[in-house]
């Protein structure tokens, strides 16, 4: 068989994606089909069966490598990853067959700070023979996961990993994958797909408006599950108005700075900031960009600033199921 081999640069790209969080076929099947296509130089009209792909990529990956004495630790922690967080899958279970040898790549490339949280974890796993979740906890790792928190957007995606931080709950620590939907039409849709094939228990955080969301996924709702729909309105509206009115005065440090009467006590938290925004002339307001810069200004807070209940309410709610070690 004709084949180029693969550059080692290229081994990274390989190891981040054989170890997201996604089903086997999928990952499994990205990197596959990616090997043959970009490495292969045969006619790809005679492979014909997952069989012939998986032996090919395998073989032109393993030979790539310096050194091919084979170990199939982390693929063996690989399969057991794939019966914790997904149901069963016969084409999964054919791309786990693939003898990758995974823990050689580790060691023939430079892992940096710079690449993803699952190609870092590989890593420690790799240099190491202490539990996954143990390691996890101490160097705080994300994988292996063990909850979702599926949220509207990306206002939540950015600020509640650093809120609960604030109350004790570290996601990264404890193991907590935060995903978000794309918006409140979308949560049902993306819980309904999700559910088809993950075993991971979810944590679903809904605005108060979201009622017609909230009664479509309680119809599929699982016991594992928790939907949580927000009694302060919006996602904003957890924060006080001394936490938002400190940190647009940070943002916005060399223009106007804003008043604390600005904010209106019978307006939601983002209507105030749409109208101290337009006062201002700060631009207009963006969800999105205004959460990144909450994401770092809230590490600076402490809980006692937070006088709203309902924090603690959703920190309690989302610490529900983890094993006791992972929220020390």
């Amino acid at each position: 068989m004709k084949y180029k081999k693969i550059p080692n640069d290229y081994f990274p790209t390989i190891l981040d994606r054989i170890s997201r969080f996604e089903p086997a076929y999928i990952r499994y099947g990205r990197v596959v089909d990616d090997i043959i296509n970009k490495f292969c130089l045969e006619n790809k009209k005679n492979f014909f069966n997952i069989e012939d792909k998986i032996a090919i990529s395998q073989d032109i990956l393993n030979d790539s490598l310096k050194n091919n004495s084979y170990n199939d630790y982390l693929n063996n922690i690989l399969f057991e990853l794939e019966n914790k967080y997904f149901l069963f899958n016969k084409l999964s279970y054919q791309y786990l067959s693939a003898r990758f040898n995974i823990q050689q790549m580790l060691c023939e490339v430079n892992i940096s700070n710079n690449l993803p949280l699952n190609v870092i974890w590989l890593k420690n796993v790799c240099n190491s023979n202490i539990d996954p979740a143990i390691l996890r906890y101490e160097n705080s790792l994300l994988f292996p996961i063990e909850k979702i928190i599926l949220c509207e957007g990306q206002t939540e995606e950015l600020l509640l990993e650093n809120l609960c931080k604030i109350f004790g709950l570290d996601f990264k620590k404890s193991g907590i994958k935060v995903i978000a939907a794309g918006g409140k039409n979308q949560v049902a849709r993306k819980y309904y797909q999700m559910i088809e094939y993950t075993k991971l228990p979810f944590f679903i955080l809904l605005d108060r408006d979201a009622y017609k969301t909230e009664e479509l996924i309680a119809t599929k709702l699982r016991k594992i599950d928790r939907l949580y729909l927000l009694k302060s309105g919006e996602f904003e509206d957890l924060f006080p108005k001394i936490v938002l009115f400190n940190a647009l005065n940070s943002f916005h440090s060399n223009e106007f700075q804003c008043c604390i009467d600005d904010f209106c006590d019978n307006l939601s938290m983002v209507k105030n900031l749409e109208n101290i925004y337009k006062k201002y002339g700060y631009g207009d307001f963006k969800k999105a960009e205004f959460a990144g810069l909450m994401a770092d200004h809230i590490k600076t807070l402490n809980s006692d600033i937070f006088q709203s209940s309902e924090i603690i309410n959703i920190v309690e709610n989302i610490k529900e199921g983890l094993n006791s070690f992972t929220t020390i």
